[in-house]
């Protein structure tokens, strides 16, 4: 028996599968199109809307005194954007009346405006609202009258000026395209950029963007870039011709800063670099972090700075509650100064600190020389005024190393701009005229910490390399009126604190040119080959006693043909100026001395050898005195008479001389007994006079009476009018 199934379904009519097809694509088509003319219908209504309530809304919150025109607004609801196109806001041409304080007069129109991903749900729940990006172009902004002082001193923040219905905005990317700006606060007061750029990522503003101290100005990333800026106050000016700021950098380019000053300061940085620079930190802890800050070929030109009346941490603490500064360079810079008695330049300036902090407590810190653990200095060719307009200065170069306590000057020289007749004529009195040559200089173990903190000059060696000095002095000038600085009193007047444990000269050249009001031939004395210490030069009360005074010893050639040697020994902080002076000369014609005596004194050796002369001298404000020994043979004196520009001998000087010969002078010492005749070195003090002229005076005093002319008259002799 055989059981069938019930027979299967067969498959459904095509005609009625194509059928249901059509009528669901008629449908869909149909709400497509309702909706894209909804949508259409909705755009050409809403756009007008917009743009007039916020041409409205300007209106009042500005109450009446501004007018938003906006050119063209388009919506785009698919994308949540925004497009605007020639935006102007102005003074409300019909405003009457006083102009509102807390509002500024403002001119700004926008090219263009595009806000894009705007979060309508966020916008409408209250929360902190997205936006993908904000995109402005071709900005120009005219601020006629300057800021009102409410809008400035308002501290409201920024995120808290946002409508109270948000809790805060975060645009994923914010940009300022072609921006140009003009303000003006009154005639004095005028600035002006020609183009300005910015970029901003991620800026949340809000009560959280304020607090994140990782973000500057509420986003986590800025950059930007001006041109053409220009500023103009009643203190002077400023015009920077580019300058760029993205991650840390910040470059200038030709920024020019001149002051309104009597005597006005130029500066000129034709480029800065800044690297590492930590913004945020300097936003939420008020200090200055970067890395490295470079300055090439600054050129400063001005009056000559004065001291700050505060220390630079102190001018800085309203603003900033530290600075930090990993490296500082300073390339081919250049210093000019100039105004009444002081011009001065200094070229090729290289500059190089590190770990630089300013505040109290690197102020402080022993370990720190103005703010930085290290200084290296190194200068190009220097030129300045000293007591103008009477001497100029020059060297080839300074280099300085604060690690290695040093400091070096090439290529020293001082050169008077007259002659020593005319230099005393326009003084009006005698004074110094020096020249000085010095191949090198050399500060050795100088702590530059105690010099920068405590204005005290501390060294350990002072080396001067083969220097030339010529000191020249006309005796026709009435005498100084002030007491002469070269004097060991001088040191007290000195404005800071000097310790030098040893100061060494080597093979030095010094000439001493007098013209005496007796003869107009200039007399000639020359020290060569002079080389020698001194221990202990110092105006410090803690070194400077009578059992460590300043002790000394030198060797030198007089005339270039007599070895000479001396020993100092000057407590030079002493109430009543004493100290010592001792020294050798060894064998010589007497003959050597005649370029100097004859002009001066008007007679001269005309025989006699030196075979070997000590002496030992006492000095203190009122004289010197002491004792000569001297040991010589053939000794005769020749009287001179001035005629015209020559120095001659006619027949009184010769009687002259024979007499003073057969009745004064000792032709030998010791004599034919043996005995050796000391002289008696003694001369008073005119403080007004160097100290060298006292020991000079009381060596000439010496020797004549050495040589057989009475003390009083030898004595007399040496203190002519010089």
């Amino acid at each position: 028996m055989f059981r069938f199934a019930p027979p299967a379904a067969g498959p459904r009519p095509v005609a009625t599968r194509r059928g249901r097809l059509c009528r669901w694509l008629r449908w869909g088509g149909l709400l497509v199109a309702l909706g894209l003319l909804a949508g259409l219908a909705a755009t050409l209504w809403l756009d007008p809307w917009l743009r007039r309530t916020l041409e409205q809304q300007a209106s009042q919150q500005s109450r009446g005194a501004y007018e938003l025109r906006i050119g063209a607004l388009r919506t785009h609801l698919w994308s949540r954007s925004l497009e605007m196109s020639q935006l102007q806001m102005q003074p409300a041409p019909h405003w009457r009346g006083p102009w509102p304080a807390a509002l500024p007069r403002l001119h700004l129109t926008v090219g263009t405006a595009r806000l894009s991903g705007l979060g309508v749900l966020a916008l409408l729940h209250g929360g902190v609202v997205p936006v993908d990006s904000l995109v402005l172009a071709d900005i120009a902004l005219n601020v006629p009258a300057g800021l009102p002082r409410q809008l400035l001193n308002d501290k409201k923040l920024l995120y808290k000026k946002l409508p109270r219905r948000i809790a805060g905005l975060r645009l994923g990317l914010l940009a300022l395209c072609r921006v140009g700006v003009r303000y003006a606060d009154g005639p004095g007061t005028l600035a002006a950029v020609a183009r300005a750029d910015f970029l901003a990522h991620d800026v949340l503003l809000s009560a959280a963007g304020a607090a994140d101290t990782q973000r500057t100005a509420y986003a986590a990333y800025l950059a930007g870039q001006l041109r053409g800026v220009a500023v103009r106050t009643g203190g002077g000016g400023a015009q920077l011709a580019h300058a760029q700021f993205a991650a840390g950098r910040l470059a200038l380019d030709s920024l020019r800063v001149l002051t309104a000053a009597k005597v006005p300061t130029r500066l000129w940085l034709p480029q800065l670099r800044l690297t590492g620079w930590q913004t945020a930190v300097l936003q939420h802890k008020k200090c200055f972090v970067a890395d490295s800050l470079t300055l090439d070929k600054l050129l400063v030109q001005g009056p000559a700075p004065c001291a700050p009346s505060q220390p630079l941490h102190e001018l800085l603490a309203p603003y900033l509650r530290r600075a930090s500064l990993a490296s500082l360079r300073v390339r081919h810079g250049t210093v000019r100064t100039v105004g009444p008695g002081l011009a001065s330049v200094i070229s090729n300036i290289m500059v190089q600190a590190t770990a630089l902090q300013v505040d109290a407590a690197a102020a402080r810190d022993p370990r720190r020389v103005a703010y930085a653990h290290a200084w290296q200095v190194a200068t190009g060719r220097i030129m300045a005024g000293y007591d103008a307009p009477f001497y100029r200065l020059a060297a080839s170069g300074l280099r300085l190393d604060t690690r290695r306590q040093t400091l070096s000057l090439r290529g020293l020289a001082v050169q008077p701009t007259f002659s020593a007749a005319e230099q005393d004529r326009r003084k009006g009195e005698q004074s110094v005229h020096l020249v000085v040559r010095l191949p090198a200089l050399h500060l050795r173990g100088l702590d530059f910490g105690r010099l920068a903190r405590q204005r005290e000059l501390v060294v350990r060696q002072l080396v001067a390399e083969r220097p030339r000095v010529e000191i020249a002095s006309d005796g026709r000038a009435p005498l100084p009126s002030q007491p002469s600085i070269f004097t060991p009193l001088a040191v007290r007047r000195l404005p800071l604190l000097v310790s030098i444990a040893e100061v060494r000269v080597q093979a030095a050249n010094i000439s001493l040119p007098y013209r005496s009001p007796r003869s107009p031939v200039v007399g000639h004395i020359t020290l060569t080959n002079l080389s020698g210490a001194l221990r202990n030069l110092s105006n410090d009360p803690r070194r400077m006693t009578a059992a460590h005074p300043l002790t000394g010893a030198a060797t030198a050639a007089l005339q270039g043909q007599c070895p000479m040697q001396l020993q100092l020994r000057i407590p030079l902080l002493d109430p009543l100026g004493r100290h010592q002076v001792t020294g050798t000369f060894g064998a010589a014609p007497f003959a050597i001395l005649n370029p100097m005596i004859g002009p001066t004194r008007l007679f001269e050796f005309s025989s006699g050898q030196l075979r070997t002369m000590r002496f030992a001298l006492h000095a203190d404000l009122h004289q010197a005195d002491g004792t000569m020994w001297a040991e010589y043979s053939g000794l005769h004196l020749r009287v001179l008479k001035s005629k015209g520009n020559e120095l001659k001998t006619n027949l009184l000087a010769k009687i002259e001389s024979g007499a003073a010969n057969a009745l004064f002078i000792r032709n030998n010492n010791p004599r034919a007994s043996g005995k050796l005749a000391p002289g008696r070195l003694r001369s008073n003090r005119d403080l007004h006079s160097a100290v060298f002229v006292l020991w000079r005076q009381a060596l000439v005093s010496g020797l004549l009476n050495s040589a057989g002319v009475p003390q009083p008259l030898a004595q007399k002799l040496s203190e002519g009018k010089n």
